[in-house]
């Protein structure tokens, strides 16, 4: 693994949402950031004009650590985000040959960027090699207006509750909150560079034949040859998703099928979209709330999915954007 700074362009990407009506715990989620990055991210867009700050030639003492010192530090990060400070020092001391006191360690890291996170655990199974086979592959021979994904997303009364509340100091904030009585429902839906091109709302959850129908009714026919746009349909590994009668149909037409490399997520855009109809969800939860049109208001929840949007997340997702078509 390699350290990456969080880019200029995610920063305004952030502030862009909080701007259009996003809370803080929504564009925390969405774009995987602390909320302290937010704010000073805003600080500094106030103050300076700019998301980063500018350099300041007269700043303090000279670093203890010196480059080479530094990039193995942070090398070490990358590849063990879960040490505590004390064993980072003992570390320094022993690799580096280098004394370093707990607050002028904690200042470093944070001044590159790199803040203490909740861990998320990243499945064992990962094949990083089929991975990078993947990035190279849709590098090479694919552009992101060829590119149809779908997936299916479930809401219940846990996706609008509110993970923060304000209540007077000493008190639990607490309110009520249903979703449509307690029903589940899931949402299937087929995103390109233009957006959502299917969706369909499922009462409870979807199971192949569910999922089969949607792809060959509501997207399969607006699929095109290889490699015309909206030629390649990439799909997750779930089972359900699994079919070659499905497979056949799509190559039929000259179209081609795809499955993503197994535990991938952050290659498929669809699931940034999900997050946003989440977001969208939750900021009208009182409106959803015992609904009685539920399957009405989660397809205009789906409208959150603008073609703007959905050009970012398959860039996220390392596609490349045609730019004639930025």
């Amino acid at each position: 693994m390699v350290y990456r700074a969080i880019s200029e362009d995610l920063k305004l990407r952030a502030l862009f949402l909080l701007d259009h009506g996003y809370i803080t715990d929504e564009v925390c989620e969405l774009l995987g950031v602390s909320r302290s990055s937010l704010y000073r991210w805003k600080a500094n867009q106030s103050l300076y004009g700019s998301v980063v700050a500018p350099a300041n030639p007269l700043r303090g003492r000279p670093r203890i650590l010196n480059a080479d010192q530094t990039h193995d530090l942070f090398t070490l990060l990358a590849e063990a985000p879960e040490m505590f400070l004390d064993e980072i020092m003992d570390w320094v001391a022993l690799h580096l040959d280098a004394a370093i006191s707990r607050s002028a360690l904690n200042t470093l890291i944070n001044d590159a960027g790199i803040t203490y996170k909740i861990l998320r655990r990243a499945a064992s199974e990962r094949d990083e090699e089929e991975r990078e086979r993947w990035r190279e592959l849709i590098r090479t021979h694919f552009v992101a207006s060829m590119i149809i994904t779908a997936d299916e997303s479930s809401k219940d009364e846990r996706t609008i509750f509110r993970k923060r509340g304000r209540a007077p100091s000493g008190h639990r904030a607490e309110i009520d909150a249903d979703f449509v009585r307690g029903l589940r429902y899931s949402i299937l839906a087929a995103i390109t560079i233009d957006g959502y091109i299917g969706t369909r709302i499922v009462s409870g959850s979807v199971d192949s034949d569910e999922f089969f129908d949607f792809i060959v009714n509501d997207i399969l026919p607006q699929m095109n040859s290889y490699p015309n746009d909206r030629s390649v349909l990439i799909l997750d590994n779930c089972a359900i998703h699994k079919s070659e009668y499905l497979r056949e149909l799509v190559e039929a037409q000259g179209s081609v099928l795809l499955f993503l490399p197994p535990y991938s997520p952050d290659f498929n855009p669809i699931e940034e979209s999900f997050s946003a109809v989440k977001a969208w969800i939750r900021r009208h939860w009182r409106r959803m709330q015992n609904s009685e049109t539920p399957e009405v208001d989660l397809l205009e929840a789906c409208g959150v999915v603008t073609a703007e949007s959905a050009r970012g997340w398959f860039r996220h997702s390392g596609f490349r954007i045609d730019p004639e078509q930025v």
